[in-house]
């Protein structure tokens, strides 16, 4: 299956998905807004921005995947390549719906910890791609709304950048043997 006919079955479920949510919402109680630092004083992002966001983040990883595989010059490596998108984004999206049912539960000490380990293993891959953001947004953004899951995809994409394009960087160049020239 090619990345455009799974984009418009990811996008066409994430809306569906979306309504459902703001319809389940509607029916009881209304659409829940989260208010920055949950204070009801201060702005809040509604959850029927999901309409917006969930089809433009799908759509922006699709788009993204789509531009770096043209890059590869064989299909064995455009297949590699697919793979382990699919798997980055499948492999957050199951991560983020655990802790969003954790802290459903009440577990929130739990879903933090979940988030913590998270973002330690973001210093060793790059969690910074967009397949595995879309992957975490998604998962969350059923359980608590789109918003709330970029707080914590903001935490640990800072630290996986920082990790791949300041400290890994400085590293190889340290353990670089020096040449004569030197």
């Amino acid at each position: 299956m090619d990345i455009k006919t799974i984009r418009n079955y990811l996008m066409a479920t994430a809306i569906v998905c979306q309504i459902a949510l703001l319809i389940w919402e509607s029916l009881n109680g209304g659409v829940v807004t989260h208010h920055f630092l949950a204070r009801e004083d201060m702005p809040g992002l509604s959850n029927w921005w999901g309409l917006v966001i969930l089809p433009f983040l799908v759509w922006i990883t699709a788009y993204s995947i789509e531009k770096r595989s043209q890059h590869l010059q064989d299909n064995q490596d455009r297949s590699k390549f697919h793979k382990a998108a699919y798997i980055s984004f499948l492999a957050m999206l199951v991560i983020s719906i655990a802790q969003s049912t954790i802290f459903s539960l009440g577990y929130s000490t739990a879903a933090l910890s979940i988030l913590m380990a998270i973002t330690f293993i973001s210093l060793f891959l790059p969690l910074y791609r967009i397949e595995a953001i879309v992957g975490y947004v998604l998962g969350g953004a059923y359980f608590t709304g789109p918003m709330i899951p970029f707080v914590g995809v903001v935490i640990f994409v800072v630290v996986s950048v920082f990790a791949h394009f300041c400290i890994k960087p400085l590293i190889i160049r340290l353990k670089a043997p020096k040449t004569a020239t030197e």
